[in-house]
């Protein structure tokens, strides 16, 4: 069973970005030898979409290109990893979390990020369950009740739509940064952020 420090379930805008924004606060000092999973079964929505107005992307990028463009961002960091499959089944075992996947791997982690988008449900073990999704649009669609800032319950976050935002890329991609702020201010023991600066600044 591999061991990770964080395991996101959800390969979208929302367990990507809070997969990125974790993984690049990897040289602070307080960092130390954290480890960070996302798994990604290939089915986010974004995918069917093709942006124009999200902020940051040039416009006409199929979501299909900007998915891979943010796995490519996750992965150039040391402490990341991207595992293609679904999880099956999720327990928490004393203080840990064990994910199983589809593929038969097990994986297991102190803290557990939910970001498997607001139209579906598929983990009945999880000791949550979701509610209807006031922003959603549609009478089908889920969210996760949350203390504001994304925690669930205790080690327990959920970023994207499922946490209660507006079906936008920016919108999702920031409730999963907010999520990895929160968590990185835990390792901290302070309020903190990561701001990538140039190497050389005029």
């Amino acid at each position: 069973m591999e061991t990770y420090d964080i395991i996101i379930i959800g390969g979208g805008v929302g367990g990507l970005a809070c997969g990125i924004t974790l993984a690049s606060a990897h040289a602070k000092p307080w960092f130390q030898e954290r480890r960070v999973l996302v798994i990604d079964d290939g089915n986010s929505d974004l995918k069917k979409a093709k942006l124009f107005n999200a902020p940051g992307v040039t416009p006409g990028t199929t979501g299909t290109e900007a998915l891979h463009t943010m796995r490519m961002q996750f992965q150039q960091y040391p402490p990341a990893t991207l595992h293609a499959g679904s999880a099956c089944s999720v327990q928490r075992e004393g203080d840990h979390w064990t994910v199983r996947t589809s593929d038969d791997c097990a994986f297991t982690a102190d803290v557990l990020v939910l970001a498997t988008g607001y139209k579906r449900w598929e983990i009945d073990e999880l000791p949550v369950s979701p509610i209807p999704h006031p922003r959603g649009g549609k009478i089908d669609r889920i969210m996760l009740e949350h203390d504001g800032v994304y925690c669930v319950a205790t080690d327990l976050y959920v970023a994207g739509l499922l946490g209660g935002g507006s079906s936008q890329f920016a919108i999702a991609a920031g409730i999963g940064a907010q999520v990895a702020v929160e968590l990185l201010s835990g390792w901290a023991g302070k309020r903190t952020h990561v701001h990538d600066l140039p190497e050389n600044p005029q």
